[in-house]
């Protein structure tokens, strides 16, 4: 017997272990909590910017009664940021690993996912979608049940490669992108405009699995606070189709896409010019008051100068001056999964390519542990075998290249372009270029630490693992027990 949360409302009836595992297979989105009375803190910041008296009293005296009106007034005049004020609790339950993507790549916005590193995924199943052909109609039956055989026999081989040795991060490599996923969201009022009309009237309307949760986070929230997500049309526009757009315009000009495994695992497109001196100038005219002529004047002729500011700058608390540079890597070969832990990353600006538009990729992630186990690695190729087929079958059977993107595989590829101001770079590379890092993302983090070495040496030179930086590792019991090898590796590299 367990408790049941339905959808909107929190509720204590008891269901049957069965009923509970129907109601478990569904996707998902349920708001568990929200700011109460959200619609008067969004009146009360519609009016203390042209109201008498103090904050508190403002909000003492806001009612239900004269709040909806003003908020519509105040939105509709495009001064939407008082609806950041009203702030919502998210659970999504078994939506697919697809979806899981989509969301995270909305920035504002905090989430906490089930990990396929430690979490053993071999029963927990994935989303079947409603298969589409490109001519209108709705796929055979028999194109459903080919799919369901191959996702059980992905998580069979799954299991398979589990019990042959090769860690749970490795294994997940094989899991369908359209795996089971749980996250917990939370997230303001104006950031879920942004969300639901995407999933409604922008790149995720034409996959019915985001249409549908859309629509019900939209009716959920309507009820909640009517008087702003009541307007998500008239807020919210604008187009999402940049991807076809930009094919059309190139059509014909030459341009390929990059083959797999062709040219370097990390690319540095651009950089703040000098970032070593751009964070000491800045330092020096934001906290002195000279002037930037002088500050540079004094930088150029004083020897050593520049990486001494920069070392203050580095020990202080509040880095502002490192948010001055800014850095836009191409990174060639991603996995899915390890793009799950680059978006993760909020501070940063991240495209990712449109996954119907590049179509699944032929070539795929090979884990040290799958090479090094000639069982494993029969069966770790085989799944991707076995995938790319069914892929190419479908495609040939007319499916529509939005659900066919199910049929990927987490360990399959991708390039993205993301750019970080140094203040998150050096957040970033301390987490990833930690020995307890997952590998894959530890070796975008030591390529990129690298080649920011070589145009920064001031300021990057005394980046590397948290051992590295502050002299103590952070991860406690759980450290790698190597913090002077470590020390050794990141001053010589």
């Amino acid at each position: 017997m367990v408790l049941c949360v339905r959808e909107g409302t929190l509720n204590t009836s008891i269901l049957t272990t069965e009923e509970h595992t129907i109601l478990m297979e569904k996707a998902r989105a349920v708001i568990l909590a929200f700011t109460p009375e959200p619609e008067r803190i969004c009146a009360s910041a519609a009016r203390i910017s042209s109201t008498k008296g103090a904050a508190t009293e403002i909000y003492g005296n806001a009612d239900r009664a004269s709040s909806g009106s003003l908020i519509k007034k105040v939105v509709a005049l495009g001064h939407v940021t008082i609806t950041e004020h009203a702030v919502f609790n998210l659970a999504f339950e078994n939506v697919s690993a697809f979806f899981e993507e989509f969301l995270i790549e909305f920035r504002l916005a905090a989430y906490t996912i089930k990990s396929r590193r430690y979490v053993d995924y071999s029963a927990m199943g994935g989303v079947t979608p409603q298969f589409r052909l490109r001519d209108g109609h709705a796929a055979d039956a028999s194109v459903s049940s080919r799919y369901e055989a191959l996702s059980q026999e992905l998580f069979a081989d799954y299991h398979r490669l589990i019990e042959a040795g090769v860690p749970k991060e490795d294994a997940r490599f094989v899991l369908p992108y359209s795996l089971r996923s749980h996250i917990y969201c939370t997230v303001n009022a104006r950031e879920l405009l942004h969300i639901l009309y995407s999933c409604l009237h922008g790149r995720g309307a034409a996959y019915p699995e985001i249409l549908q949760i859309g629509e019900s986070l939209l009716a959920q929230a309507n009820e909640i606070l009517p008087e702003v997500f009541g307007e998500l049309s008239k807020v919210e526009k604008g187009r999402e189709d940049k991807e076809a757009r930009l094919q059309s315009l190139l059509a014909g000009k030459g341009l390929t896409r990059r083959l797999g495994d062709e040219g370097d695992l990390v690319e540095l497109l651009s950089h703040s010019g000098e970032p070593d001196l751009m964070v000491a100038v800045s330092a020096l005219a934001a906290n002195t008051g000279c002037s930037s002529s002088d500050a540079l004047d004094l930088l150029q002729d004083t020897p050593g100068l520049i990486a001494e500011v920069i070392d203050v700058v580095t020990t202080d608390r509040r880095k502002r001056e490192l948010e001055q540079v800014n850095v836009t890597f191409r990174l060639n070969d991603m996995s899915l999964s390890c793009l799950t832990h680059l978006a993760r990353h909020r501070m940063q600006s991240l495209v990712v390519p449109s996954f119907t538009e590049f179509g699944k990729s032929k070539t795929c992630v090979l884990p040290e542990t799958v090479t090094q186990n000639e069982a494993a690695k029969e069966i770790y190729t085989g799944c991707f075998e076995k995938s790319m087929a069914l892929y190419e079958v479908f495609r040939a059977e007319g499916v529509m290249d939005e659900d066919l993107v199910y049929l990927y595989l987490s360990g399959n590829v991708t390039d993205v372009v993301t750019t970080m101001n140094g203040r998150e770079l050096y957040h970033f590379l301390k987490l990833r270029c930690c020995d307890r890092a997952q590998w894959e993302i530890r070796n975008y983090a030591m390529e990129m630490l690298s080649a920011l070495r070589g145009v920064s040496p001031a300021l990057f030179g005394r980046v590397g693992p948290g051992c590295f930086m502050d002299g103590v590792c952070p991860e406690g019991k759980m450290s790698c027990g190597k913090q002077a090898e470590m020390k050794q590796l990141f001053s010589n590299m």
